[in-house]
């Protein structure tokens, strides 16, 4: 390991609890973060071209004035939404056992509302028709890696990942989202473990990922906690650009809370959403 390199919750701390899917129970500290964001009000559609085609640029929207990425630079880390909009982003880990996800997916075509999951291609491969449920209902899609190995190995107390390893990881599950689905996940990605370095924003970078998808709230289901304890923490990340970490796996609870954080989501006069809606 290498000190101060390698970038986690609480460095020089001990080692963070890992979820069913091997994500930590608080997000890692901002390692090679660049200062920019896409530019408030402009609609999730509009976005996304936005980060596309005017990357570098100085754009100006809803009164908001920011510039976009440039093409190459390092990914930006998000724990909480840019844009100032009453939304709070509701992302799903998905890397373990299929789980609740069909009932997840149940409650949010219910509720009128999408969200994000970040995926691993593995879990993928091992659930097609749910993955492309994902996909037919119009949820956004976030490069979990193939096979959820942590990038610096902090969280799994294993080596390091390569450059080389890095980039089949990312690769792999790309060529599965694309095989099952004819979709890709670029420009978005989230680390397993929440392991981050000095290198992941770079190459993600080069790689075409613009965003580095981390959270402000873990519901913290994975430790076993019910259906209101996970209600209870959440209200931390009911703010405006929140961004929630759940898991669709069978060993957590999330999915049978998430009507009642959808609810008090929206009492609290905000809207429940996904990652691009805080962007």
């Amino acid at each position: 390991m290498v000190a101060c390199a390698i970038t986690f919750a609480g460095c020089g701390g001990g080692l963070p609890q890992a979820a069913p899917d091997g994500d930590p129970q608080v997000p890692a500290t901002t390692s090679g973060q660049v200062d920019t964001t896409i530019a408030a009000g402009v609609p999730s559609t509009t976005r996304a071209a936005v980060g596309a085609t005017v990357a570098g640029a100085t754009v100006t929207a809803g009164g908001s004035t920011t510039t976009a990425p440039l093409p190459g630079a390092p990914a930006l880390q998000l724990r909480k939404g840019t844009n100032g909009r009453k939304v709070v982003a509701l992302t799903f880990d998905a890397g373990s056992d299929a789980g609740f996800a069909s009932q997840i997916l149940d409650t949010l075509k219910a509720e009128n509302t999408k969200a994000s999951f970040g995926m691993t291609g593995k879990w993928a491969e091992q659930n097609p028709e749910v993955f492309r449920r994902i996909v037919a209902d119009g949820h956004h899609l976030v490069n979990h890696t193939y096979s959820h190995k942590s990038w610096t190995g902090f969280s799994s107390s294993t080596a390091l990942l390569n450059r080389e390893a890095r980039v089949a990881e990312l690769d792999k599950a790309e060529q599965v989202f694309k095989s099952l689905a004819g979709v890709t996940a670029k420009p978005w990605f989230r680390p397993p473990y929440g392991d981050v370095d000095n290198e992941t924003d770079k190459l993600l970078g080069q790689m075409g990922y613009k965003y580095d998808a981390l959270w402000t709230v873990d519901s913290l289901g994975w430790m076993g906690k019910t259906p209101a304890q996970i209600v209870e923490n959440c209200r931390k990340g009911f703010v405006p650009g929140g961004i929630l970490l759940f898991h669709v796996g069978s060993q957590s609870q999330d999915a049978n809370a998430l009507v009642q954080i959808i609810k008090e989501i929206r009492a609290a006069g905000l809207q429940p959403g996904s990652l691009l809606d805080i962007i």
